[in-house]
Protein backbone atom coordinates (compact mmCIF):
# COMPACT_ATOMS: atom_id res chain seq x y z
CA UNK A 1 0.00 0.00 0.00
CA UNK A 2 1.76 3.24 -0.81
CA UNK A 3 1.75 6.33 1.76
CA UNK A 4 -1.29 7.80 0.18
CA UNK A 5 -3.72 4.85 0.52
CA UNK A 6 -2.29 4.52 4.15
CA UNK A 7 -3.42 8.38 4.89
CA UNK A 8 -6.37 7.49 3.26
CA UNK A 9 -7.02 4.46 5.55
CA UNK A 10 -6.00 6.15 8.72
CA UNK A 11 -8.54 9.05 8.07
CA UNK A 12 -11.28 6.41 7.51
CA UNK A 13 -10.85 4.50 10.28
CA UNK A 14 -10.55 7.71 12.55
CA UNK A 15 -13.32 9.03 11.32
CA UNK A 16 -15.53 5.84 12.09
CA UNK A 17 -13.72 5.65 15.88
CA UNK A 18 -15.31 9.42 16.27
CA UNK A 19 -18.40 7.97 15.02
CA UNK A 20 -18.37 5.27 17.41
CA UNK A 21 -17.36 7.75 19.64
CA UNK A 22 -19.75 9.69 19.47
CA UNK A 23 -22.72 7.36 18.83
CA UNK A 24 -21.66 5.61 21.96
CA UNK A 25 -21.60 8.91 23.90
CA UNK A 26 -25.27 9.96 22.72
CA UNK A 27 -26.53 6.43 24.78
CA UNK A 28 -25.53 7.57 28.05
CA UNK A 29 -27.01 10.57 30.21
CA UNK A 30 -25.64 14.50 29.94
CA UNK A 31 -23.46 14.96 32.72
CA UNK A 32 -25.48 18.51 34.07
CA UNK A 33 -23.02 20.68 36.00
CA UNK A 34 -25.27 24.47 37.41
CA UNK A 35 -22.92 27.64 37.30
CA UNK A 36 -24.21 30.49 39.69
CA UNK A 37 -23.67 33.53 42.08
CA UNK A 38 -23.55 36.88 40.27
CA UNK A 39 -21.17 39.00 38.25
CA UNK A 40 -17.79 36.85 39.16
CA UNK A 41 -19.67 34.09 37.89
CA UNK A 42 -21.12 36.24 34.74
CA UNK A 43 -17.10 37.02 34.69
CA UNK A 44 -15.33 39.77 33.69
CA UNK A 45 -12.15 38.36 32.81
CA UNK A 46 -11.00 40.44 29.79
CA UNK A 47 -9.98 37.15 26.75
CA UNK A 48 -6.93 39.39 25.83
CA UNK A 49 -5.43 38.57 29.56
CA UNK A 50 -6.28 35.02 29.09
CA UNK A 51 -2.64 34.75 27.66
CA UNK A 52 -0.98 35.21 31.46
CA UNK A 53 -2.39 31.87 32.67
CA UNK A 54 0.50 30.20 30.87
CA UNK A 55 3.04 31.97 33.46
CA UNK A 56 1.25 30.71 36.25
CA UNK A 57 4.41 28.54 38.08
CA UNK A 58 1.77 25.16 39.11
CA UNK A 59 -1.06 26.04 36.74
CA UNK A 60 0.66 27.43 33.45
CA UNK A 61 0.09 24.28 31.28
CA UNK A 62 -3.76 24.85 31.72
CA UNK A 63 -3.59 27.55 28.77
CA UNK A 64 -2.61 24.59 26.14
CA UNK A 65 -5.74 22.56 27.14
CA UNK A 66 -8.08 26.12 26.23
CA UNK A 67 -5.92 26.19 22.44
CA UNK A 68 -6.00 24.68 19.32
CA UNK A 69 -2.82 23.85 17.65
CA UNK A 70 -2.72 27.08 15.36
CA UNK A 71 -2.84 28.79 18.47
CA UNK A 72 -6.43 30.42 17.95
CA UNK A 73 -8.84 29.27 21.07
CA UNK A 74 -11.09 26.22 21.46
CA UNK A 75 -14.21 25.06 20.64
CA UNK A 76 -15.39 22.60 22.60
CA UNK A 77 -18.17 20.54 20.61
CA UNK A 78 -18.66 17.95 23.23
CA UNK A 79 -19.74 21.02 25.69
CA UNK A 80 -22.76 22.78 25.47
CA UNK A 81 -23.24 25.94 27.61
CA UNK A 82 -26.59 27.88 28.13
CA UNK A 83 -27.05 31.36 29.28
CA UNK A 84 -30.13 32.60 28.85
CA UNK A 85 -28.87 35.98 29.58
CA UNK A 86 -26.36 35.94 26.18
CA UNK A 87 -28.47 37.15 23.21
CA UNK A 88 -27.00 33.52 22.03
CA UNK A 89 -28.89 31.47 24.59
CA UNK A 90 -26.51 27.94 24.51
CA UNK A 91 -23.68 26.97 22.09
CA UNK A 92 -20.49 25.22 22.41
CA UNK A 93 -17.93 26.26 24.75
CA UNK A 94 -15.41 28.88 23.81
CA UNK A 95 -14.46 31.67 25.03
CA UNK A 96 -16.42 34.78 25.08
CA UNK A 97 -19.46 33.40 27.63
CA UNK A 98 -18.55 36.34 29.78
CA UNK A 99 -20.60 39.23 31.04
CA UNK A 100 -19.71 40.70 27.49
CA UNK A 101 -18.14 38.96 24.28
CA UNK A 102 -14.63 39.89 24.99
CA UNK A 103 -14.57 38.70 28.49
CA UNK A 104 -14.63 35.02 30.18
CA UNK A 105 -15.69 33.78 34.08
CA UNK A 106 -15.15 30.12 35.55
CA UNK A 107 -17.36 28.70 32.63
CA UNK A 108 -14.34 27.95 29.88
CA UNK A 109 -11.52 25.67 32.18
CA UNK A 110 -14.12 24.43 34.57
CA UNK A 111 -16.19 23.14 31.25
CA UNK A 112 -12.83 22.10 29.78
CA UNK A 113 -11.89 20.24 32.67
CA UNK A 114 -15.02 18.59 32.97
CA UNK A 115 -15.20 18.05 29.44
CA UNK A 116 -11.85 15.88 29.38
CA UNK A 117 -13.07 13.84 32.32
CA UNK A 118 -16.69 12.83 30.89
CA UNK A 119 -17.06 10.80 27.36
CA UNK A 120 -20.61 11.82 27.89
CA UNK A 121 -21.78 15.48 26.49
CA UNK A 122 -21.40 18.59 28.97
CA UNK A 123 -24.17 20.53 29.69
CA UNK A 124 -23.04 23.94 31.75
CA UNK A 125 -26.06 26.17 32.76
CA UNK A 126 -25.21 29.33 33.44
CA UNK A 127 -27.20 31.15 36.00
CA UNK A 128 -26.04 35.02 37.76
CA UNK A 129 -26.54 38.34 37.87
CA UNK A 130 -24.18 41.05 38.89
CA UNK A 131 -24.71 42.71 42.36
CA UNK A 132 -27.06 40.03 44.02
CA UNK A 133 -27.30 38.77 47.56
CA UNK A 134 -28.31 35.71 49.27
CA UNK A 135 -29.98 37.64 52.22
CA UNK A 136 -32.35 38.87 50.13
CA UNK A 137 -32.03 37.91 46.14
CA UNK A 138 -31.19 34.44 46.86
CA UNK A 139 -33.25 33.87 49.62
CA UNK A 140 -34.89 30.68 49.47
CA UNK A 141 -37.78 29.57 51.77
CA UNK A 142 -36.02 27.26 53.94
CA UNK A 143 -33.99 30.38 54.82
CA UNK A 144 -37.04 31.51 57.01
CA UNK A 145 -37.96 35.23 57.81
CA UNK A 146 -35.69 38.08 57.55
CA UNK A 147 -33.72 38.91 60.70
CA UNK A 148 -33.76 42.18 62.17
CA UNK A 149 -29.73 43.49 60.12
CA UNK A 150 -31.31 42.10 57.25
CA UNK A 151 -34.91 43.44 57.51
CA UNK A 152 -33.46 46.85 58.35
CA UNK A 153 -31.57 46.96 55.31
CA UNK A 154 -34.36 46.25 53.06
CA UNK A 155 -36.62 49.22 54.96
CA UNK A 156 -33.79 51.90 54.64
CA UNK A 157 -33.87 50.46 50.74
CA UNK A 158 -37.52 51.12 50.64
CA UNK A 159 -37.07 54.40 52.16
CA UNK A 160 -35.38 55.17 49.09
CA UNK A 161 -37.81 53.74 45.96
CA UNK A 162 -35.46 50.81 46.32
CA UNK A 163 -37.84 48.13 46.61
CA UNK A 164 -36.49 44.28 46.12
CA UNK A 165 -38.77 41.13 46.19
CA UNK A 166 -37.00 38.69 48.72
CA UNK A 167 -36.10 35.67 46.95
CA UNK A 168 -36.74 36.33 43.02
CA UNK A 169 -33.62 35.47 42.12
CA UNK A 170 -33.63 32.55 43.44
CA UNK A 171 -36.85 31.44 42.07
CA UNK A 172 -35.61 32.89 38.60
CA UNK A 173 -32.23 30.71 38.98
CA UNK A 174 -34.59 27.23 39.46
CA UNK A 175 -36.88 28.83 36.42
CA UNK A 176 -33.75 28.99 34.05
CA UNK A 177 -32.17 25.63 35.65
CA UNK A 178 -35.72 23.90 34.87
CA UNK A 179 -36.22 25.64 31.71
CA UNK A 180 -33.12 24.69 30.27
CA UNK A 181 -33.30 20.68 31.19
CA UNK A 182 -36.89 20.84 29.80
CA UNK A 183 -35.40 22.13 26.48
CA UNK A 184 -32.75 19.69 26.49
CA UNK A 185 -33.23 18.00 22.97
CA UNK A 186 -32.85 21.65 21.58
CA UNK A 187 -29.76 22.81 23.71
CA UNK A 188 -27.30 20.13 23.47
CA UNK A 189 -26.47 18.77 19.79
CA UNK A 190 -27.68 15.26 19.00
CA UNK A 191 -29.68 14.60 21.66
CA UNK A 192 -31.14 11.46 21.17
CA UNK A 193 -33.44 11.19 24.68
CA UNK A 194 -31.18 9.55 26.91
CA UNK A 195 -31.43 11.80 29.67
CA UNK A 196 -29.60 13.87 31.49
CA UNK A 197 -27.79 14.07 35.64
CA UNK A 198 -27.45 17.42 37.50
CA UNK A 199 -23.97 16.21 38.79
CA UNK A 200 -23.33 19.27 40.63
CA UNK A 201 -23.32 22.69 41.02
CA UNK A 202 -20.51 25.47 41.02
CA UNK A 203 -20.95 28.74 43.55
CA UNK A 204 -19.26 31.62 43.31
CA UNK A 205 -20.88 34.96 45.11
CA UNK A 206 -20.64 37.03 48.15
CA UNK A 207 -19.29 40.71 47.29
CA UNK A 208 -23.03 41.84 47.91
CA UNK A 209 -23.44 40.02 51.04
CA UNK A 210 -19.90 41.29 52.33
CA UNK A 211 -20.16 44.83 51.58
CA UNK A 212 -23.00 44.87 54.19
CA UNK A 213 -20.77 44.80 57.14
CA UNK A 214 -21.41 48.66 57.45
CA UNK A 215 -24.82 48.83 57.35
CA UNK A 216 -26.17 45.08 58.21
CA UNK A 217 -23.16 43.63 60.38
CA UNK A 218 -25.77 40.72 61.12
CA UNK A 219 -26.08 39.90 57.36
CA UNK A 220 -22.55 37.97 57.08
CA UNK A 221 -23.17 36.31 60.32
CA UNK A 222 -26.64 34.51 58.89
CA UNK A 223 -24.37 34.22 55.52
CA UNK A 224 -23.44 30.20 56.30
CA UNK A 225 -27.01 29.54 57.57
CA UNK A 226 -28.75 31.03 54.78
CA UNK A 227 -26.55 29.85 51.63
CA UNK A 228 -26.86 26.06 53.42
CA UNK A 229 -31.01 26.38 53.48
CA UNK A 230 -30.65 27.65 49.78
CA UNK A 231 -28.57 24.72 48.36
CA UNK A 232 -30.90 22.27 50.79
CA UNK A 233 -33.93 24.22 48.56
CA UNK A 234 -32.07 23.50 45.98
CA UNK A 235 -31.60 20.80 45.51
CA UNK A 236 -34.90 19.22 46.42
CA UNK A 237 -36.64 21.79 43.64
CA UNK A 238 -34.09 20.39 41.32
CA UNK A 239 -35.02 17.01 42.81
CA UNK A 240 -31.42 16.21 42.84
CA UNK A 241 -30.76 15.20 46.66
CA UNK A 242 -27.20 13.93 45.74
CA UNK A 243 -25.94 16.93 43.72
CA UNK A 244 -22.28 18.12 44.64
CA UNK A 245 -21.69 21.83 45.51
CA UNK A 246 -18.28 23.79 45.15
CA UNK A 247 -18.40 26.99 46.87
CA UNK A 248 -15.76 29.21 44.95
CA UNK A 249 -13.83 31.37 48.19
CA UNK A 250 -14.34 35.11 47.72
CA UNK A 251 -10.60 35.59 46.67
CA UNK A 252 -10.62 39.40 46.32
CA UNK A 253 -7.94 40.57 47.17
CA UNK A 254 -5.71 37.35 47.65
CA UNK A 255 -3.72 36.09 50.36
CA UNK A 256 -2.81 39.69 51.38
CA UNK A 257 -6.62 40.23 53.38
CA UNK A 258 -5.44 37.72 55.98
CA UNK A 259 -2.33 40.12 56.83
CA UNK A 260 -3.75 43.20 56.89
CA UNK A 261 -6.61 41.61 59.37
CA UNK A 262 -3.83 40.43 61.25
CA UNK A 263 -1.37 43.20 61.71
CA UNK A 264 -3.16 46.81 60.77
CA UNK A 265 -6.46 45.92 62.21
CA UNK A 266 -7.67 46.85 58.70
CA UNK A 267 -11.62 46.88 59.03
CA UNK A 268 -12.57 45.93 55.09
CA UNK A 269 -9.76 43.08 55.45
CA UNK A 270 -10.95 41.82 58.62
CA UNK A 271 -15.11 41.38 57.60
CA UNK A 272 -13.79 39.69 54.33
CA UNK A 273 -11.47 37.08 56.39
CA UNK A 274 -15.26 36.64 58.55
CA UNK A 275 -17.11 36.28 54.76
CA UNK A 276 -14.59 33.57 54.09
CA UNK A 277 -14.90 31.78 56.92
CA UNK A 278 -18.85 32.25 56.74
CA UNK A 279 -18.47 30.52 53.14
CA UNK A 280 -16.80 27.64 55.08
CA UNK A 281 -19.04 27.34 57.25
CA UNK A 282 -22.10 27.11 54.94
CA UNK A 283 -20.14 24.13 53.56
CA UNK A 284 -19.60 22.79 56.90
CA UNK A 285 -22.85 22.75 57.92
CA UNK A 286 -24.23 19.54 59.54
CA UNK A 287 -27.76 19.11 57.45
CA UNK A 288 -25.30 19.14 54.45
CA UNK A 289 -23.58 16.49 52.67
CA UNK A 290 -21.14 16.67 49.75
CA UNK A 291 -20.79 20.43 49.89
CA UNK A 292 -16.85 21.93 49.53
CA UNK A 293 -15.38 24.64 49.83
CA UNK A 294 -12.54 25.77 47.42
CA UNK A 295 -9.81 27.87 48.36
CA UNK A 296 -8.97 30.65 45.14
CA UNK A 297 -7.23 33.91 47.30
CA UNK A 298 -3.78 32.41 46.64
CA UNK A 299 -4.92 33.04 42.49
CA UNK A 300 -5.34 36.73 43.30
CA UNK A 301 -2.46 38.86 40.63
CA UNK A 302 -0.44 40.70 42.81
CA UNK A 303 1.09 42.21 39.89
CA UNK A 304 -1.82 43.01 38.76
CA UNK A 305 -2.87 44.49 41.68
CA UNK A 306 0.29 47.08 42.23
CA UNK A 307 -0.61 48.62 38.93
CA UNK A 308 -4.40 49.32 39.48
CA UNK A 309 -2.27 51.11 42.85
CA UNK A 310 -0.32 52.84 40.55
CA UNK A 311 -2.53 53.83 38.21
CA UNK A 312 -4.80 55.17 41.12
CA UNK A 313 -2.02 56.91 42.94
CA UNK A 314 -1.47 58.25 39.13
CA UNK A 315 -5.36 59.63 39.41
CA UNK A 316 -4.78 60.96 42.91
CA UNK A 317 -1.72 62.76 41.91
CA UNK A 318 -3.27 64.48 38.55
CA UNK A 319 -6.34 66.27 40.70
CA UNK A 320 -3.96 67.37 43.48
CA UNK A 321 -1.52 68.96 40.67
CA UNK A 322 -4.36 69.78 38.59
CA UNK A 323 -2.59 68.22 35.83
CA UNK A 324 -4.37 68.01 32.38
CA UNK A 325 -3.65 64.52 31.08
CA UNK A 326 -6.29 61.53 29.96
CA UNK A 327 -3.96 58.55 30.50
CA UNK A 328 -4.50 56.06 32.78
CA UNK A 329 -0.74 55.56 33.97
CA UNK A 330 2.44 57.47 33.71
CA UNK A 331 4.07 55.63 30.79
CA UNK A 332 2.71 53.70 27.85
CA UNK A 333 4.61 50.58 28.72
CA UNK A 334 3.20 50.78 32.39
CA UNK A 335 -0.46 50.73 30.30
CA UNK A 336 0.24 48.09 28.25
CA UNK A 337 1.24 45.84 31.22
CA UNK A 338 -1.75 46.31 32.65
CA UNK A 339 -4.12 45.87 29.94
CA UNK A 340 -2.13 42.74 29.31
CA UNK A 341 -2.86 41.70 32.43
CA UNK A 342 -6.30 42.46 32.78
CA UNK A 343 -8.02 45.91 33.54
CA UNK A 344 -11.38 45.83 35.08
CA UNK A 345 -12.64 46.41 38.96
CA UNK A 346 -11.11 45.95 41.97
CA UNK A 347 -14.01 43.56 42.55
CA UNK A 348 -14.04 41.51 39.67
CA UNK A 349 -10.32 40.46 40.18
CA UNK A 350 -9.13 43.50 38.47
CA UNK A 351 -9.67 41.39 34.78
CA UNK A 352 -8.05 38.76 35.01
CA UNK A 353 -8.72 35.74 32.84
CA UNK A 354 -6.31 34.06 33.83
CA UNK A 355 -7.80 34.67 37.83
CA UNK A 356 -11.36 33.21 36.52
CA UNK A 357 -9.29 30.50 34.24
CA UNK A 358 -7.86 28.96 38.10
CA UNK A 359 -11.15 29.58 40.28
CA UNK A 360 -12.86 27.69 37.37
CA UNK A 361 -10.41 24.74 37.53
CA UNK A 362 -10.20 24.27 40.60
CA UNK A 363 -14.25 24.46 41.59
CA UNK A 364 -14.26 21.46 39.03
CA UNK A 365 -11.48 19.68 40.58
CA UNK A 366 -13.30 19.91 43.74
CA UNK A 367 -16.68 18.36 42.54
CA UNK A 368 -14.44 15.45 41.08
CA UNK A 369 -13.31 14.87 44.26
CA UNK A 370 -16.53 15.12 46.12
CA UNK A 371 -17.66 12.49 43.12
CA UNK A 372 -14.69 10.41 43.99
CA UNK A 373 -15.47 10.20 47.78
Amino acid sequence: MNNHGRIVTLFCLTLLLSLASSAEAAKRKVKVFILAGQSNMEGHGQIRSLERLGEHPEHGHLLKKLKKKNGSWAVRRDVTISWSTKNLTSGPLTVGWGFRDHEIGPELMFGTIMGDRYKEHVLLIKTAWGGKDVFCDFRSPGAGELTGDEEAVLEKERSKDQSREVGHYYRKMVSEIEECLDQIRDVVPGYRGQGYEIVGMAWFQGWNDYCRWRSGPGIIDNYARNLAAMFRDLRKDLDAPDMAIAIGEMGIGGLEIEKRAAEKNDQAALHMMKFRGAQRAAAEEESLERVVFVPTAAFWDRRLEELCKIKNDYKQKKKREEIKDTKEFPTKELQAEYERLGGHWHCHYNGSAANYSLVGFAMAQALIGLELD
